[in-house]
């Protein structure tokens, strides 16, 4: 049925330009894929509005709901308009997109938001976040119950884009959060559901990030903080535009000791975009640049955080991670209802890690026989560095064509697109032996484990074709129907031996349908099923075998092939305003099949493999409400309630759990996934105290989740918590304001993530709770400056 839906659909731009063929118009496209301004665009509010520059008044493309002879009266005298693929083109009436789609825009971002994690997971429904590796700048962002992490070993369900180029790493679709300075977003989508325009990875939704261009952004803005845990930040932009040229520059750089022990990390982030705008063309080329030094060192037995909050299992556990992405965007006003958009781009990355551990016992080695190496006779190597490189290169290009002509009489918006995208790898890496100090840092001993060595090349290719079309029959009722059908290659190739080749073929037709009805003139309902899918990645491909495990993301092994998930979404839910309160429900259901996990499965902290699970489902309803009175007063909050279970029977490895039955536990359907906590909420407020005084204040708060390792659900839950945060700008001048920011105002101890481990390392008093917790940051502030031009 899919295949003949696509069918169907492939041949409805020939009938659409047969039955109406118009002359050539040619209004300002840079109008056309700028983002709507916030007030039009969010369905949640902005906690701390900040004045922004101003757009250029453009005239807008032509929707066909206004040209068609017989086009019905709209409901809204405000069309919220949100793009429904990557490249965003036209974008379509957001009231006949029949999913809970939210939108924040650049009047949602402060100097106090550090990252893209950090906005949503203080803002954005069905939103929290992970911090496995107890860091600032790399953590899991979940949404729905899905996953997008920068760790490898994480289960991903979240594809993220960038002006339509699709973010998730080509080796482990991991994803690197900390790459784009926050002053060069213009605009978020976050779009739930399995989503098949979005590609691949998009099970339980996905993100795309507009950034900003010297047309819709114009002038000057710095911002300098400082304060807690020694973290120095300086941000700016700048953006400038005649009447076919317009720049913009958004930097940032981070410098922090860290609140943990032996955390320091660095930043360096750089966005540039040129611009042209002709009669009925637009070109963009930008540039995103990173080179980052993060320390994450994970998470620590919940005993010795008990004695020491900022204490740390053993170190040191950093990333560096290099980028550079160039990106052409290009726009063609081809007719009064046709518009064509095409975006090319490379991206390059280095990401190196450096792992400190504890060795296991088995490999602790007495040195007394080495002969060579006079220097460490005798040492007992009772640690391990362990070091790998991941070199990337992505390229791709995607056309798109929307048209936006009458059918039948009615209103209709047709897009068809294709894709090409390529992403190569080289993975290395190398186990040192190395010693525990007395804080279990490790000191390097120059010796290398010769049976560890990887040298594993990889190449991922992805074509794909896609279509939408959402057709207005009557004035209240809208009828939409996708499909995406991708082919994706992945070959592997070991430069040491033979063991680690593969080559590996998927293909799937994704599908989609979905109905809104505007109930009244100010209420809309909807309902929806979508299917998306995800490939194993080349790291989730050479650790599958749970008698060969392996140690991420270290070291690799032949093993047998996985299968690709696929996961349907079914969603139904109501939106509406009523006054200046607008408000939103959605309820969800995804079942993911053959969906991937990682198992901790070895003898070794950290090690395992990934495995089929038969069948996964995450089940929820989420509301929102958000009242806005202007810039003097704004409240928002959501609520979401989840349900993310097993649905299958299943005997796994668990090596540390001490409800074990020899070494395995027994899971079955309706025990919780890991990691997901039933009940999450957010409330904020921002308010005009006087005159050039703004306050706001922000709420969250999570109920308890299991542990990874625990996916049998015998043990209690990590603890849930409500932590609250607040800011104050005070705007000196028109140009200058002061501004500072307080997180964890009463300075709760709070756990974002568990995981089961051995810390008999620490001696006899620890060895009987093999609880790990990722802790939340305490109390902390910052003061700075805001200077705007």
């Amino acid at each position: 049925m899919s295949y003949v839906l696509a069918l169907v659909l492939l041949a409805w731009p020939v009938i659409t330009v047969a039955q109406q063929a118009a002359p050539v118009h040619a209004p300002s496209p840079s109008s056309s894929s700028q983002p709507p301004s916030s007030q039009q665009q969010s369905s949640q509010p902005q906690p701390q509005p900040q004045p922004q520059p101003q757009p250029q008044p453009q005239p807008q493309p032509q929707p066909s709901q206004s040209q068609a002879p017989a086009s019905p009266p709209q409901f809204e005298q405000t069309v919220e308009v949100v793009g429904v693929t990557p490249i965003h083109g036209l974008g379509l009436d957001a009231n006949k997109v029949p999913a809970n789609v939210q939108v924040l825009t650049a009047g949602a971002i402060s100097p106090a938001t550090l990252d893209v994690p950090d906005l949503l997971g203080a803002q954005a429904a069905s939103v929290h976040i992970n911090d496995a590796q107890a860091g600032a700048f790399q953590p899991d962002v979940l949404f729905r119950g899905f996953t997008g992490s920068p760790l490898l070993g994480a289960s991903e369900g979240l594809a993220v884009y960038q002006d339509g180029v699709r973010l998730n790493e080509g080796f482990g679709d991991t994803v690197n959060w900390d790459a784009l300075p926050t002053f060069a977003i213009a605009s978020i989508n976050v779009m739930p559901g399995s989503n098949p325009l979005f590609g691949l990875n998009a099970l339980g939704g996905a993100l795309s990030i507009q950034t900003k261009d010297g047309f819709a952004f114009s002038g000057t803005r710095a911002a300098v903080t400082t304060g807690s845990f020694g973290r120095h930040r300086v941000q700016a932009e700048t953006g400038r535009h005649g009447d076919a040229v317009g720049y913009f520059v958004a930097g940032s750089l981070v410098d922090e000791s860290g609140w943990r022990d032996h955390s320091p990390s660095t930043t360096r982030q750089l966005f540039g975009d040129l611009a042209w705008r002709g009669a009925a063309s637009k070109v963009n080329v930008s540039l995103t640049a990173a080179s980052n030094d993060m320390t994450g060192n994970g998470a620590a037995p919940v005993r010795l955080l008990d004695e020491d909050r900022d204490a740390v299992f053993t170190h040191p556990d950093r990333t560096d991670n290099d980028l550079a992405l160039v990106t052409v965007r290009g726009q063609r006003q081809l007719s009064r209802h046709t518009l064509v958009d095409g975006v090319l781009y490379y991206r390059h990355t280095r990401i190196g890690t450096f792992n400190g551990d504890a060795a296991d016992d088995d490999d602790a080695d007495d040195d007394d026989d080495d002969d060579d190496d006079d220097d460490h006779a005798g040492a007992v190597f009772d640690g391990v560095n362990n070091l790998s490189t991941t070199r990337g290169r992505a390229t791709g290009a995607t056309l798109q064509l929307t048209r936006t002509a009458s059918l039948l009489g009615r209103a209709n918006h047709f897009i068809a697109g294709a894709g090409l995208d390529t992403a190569s790898s080289r993975f290395d890496f190398a186990a040192e032996l190395a010693e525990l100090t007395e804080d279990r840092g490790t000191i390097g001993s120059g010796i290398f484990d010769e049976d560890a060595f990887v040298d594993l090349r990889t190449r991922t290719t992805t074509a794909s074709a896609f279509v939408t079309d959402t057709w207005s029959p009557t004035a209240r009722l809208s009828v939409s129907a996708s499909a995406r059908f991708n082919i994706t290659n992945v070959r592997l190739r070991d430069r040491i031996g033979t063991s680690l080749n593969g080559d590996h073929r998927f293909r799937r037709v994704n599908p989609a349908v979905g109905v809104t009805y505007q109930l009244r003139p100010r209420i809309n309902i909807y309902g929806s099923y979508a299917q998306s899918s995800r490939v194993p990645t080349p790291v989730e491909l050479t650790c599958a075998d749970p008698e060969d495990p392996c140690r991420l993301p270290n070291a690799f092994v032949s093993d047998p092939p996985l299968d690709q998930i696929v996961a349907g979404t079914w969603e139904a839910g109501a939106r509406g305003r009523a006054g200046r309160v607008a408000w939103t429900i959605a309820g969800f259901d995804t079942e993911a099949n053959d969906d991937i996990i990682f198992v901790s499965s070895g003898t070794l902290r950290g090690e395992g493999h990934f495995e089929n699970v038969e069948k996964t489902r995450r089940r929820g309803l989420e509301t929102s409400v958000d009242y806005s009175h202007g810039d003097r007063f704004s409240l928002f909050a959501t609520y979401t309630v989840q349900r993310a279970t097993f649905e299958t029977d299943l005997r796994i490895a668990s090596r540390f759990h001490p409800l074990a039955d020899d070494t395995a536990i027994d899971v079955v359907p309706g025990d919780r996934l890991p990691g997901v906590p039933t009940h999450s909420g957010k409330i904020g407020a921002s308010a005009l105290i006087r005159s050039g005084l703004h306050v706001n204040v922000n709420v969250r708060a999570q109920s308890g989740q299991y542990l990874r390792g625990d996916e049998s659900n015998q043990l209690p839950r990590v603890p849930g918590f409500t932590v609250m945060d607040a800011g104050v700008v005070q705007r000196i001048t028109p140009h200058v304001s002061v501004i500072a920011h307080v997180r964890n105002i009463f300075d709760t101890r709070f756990y974002t993530f568990g995981v089961l481990g051995d810390a008999e390392l620490l001696g006899e008093a620890f060895e009987d709770d093999p609880r790990f917790y990722s802790p939340g940051a305490p109390r902390a502030a910052w003061l700075g400056l805001d200077v705007r031009f």
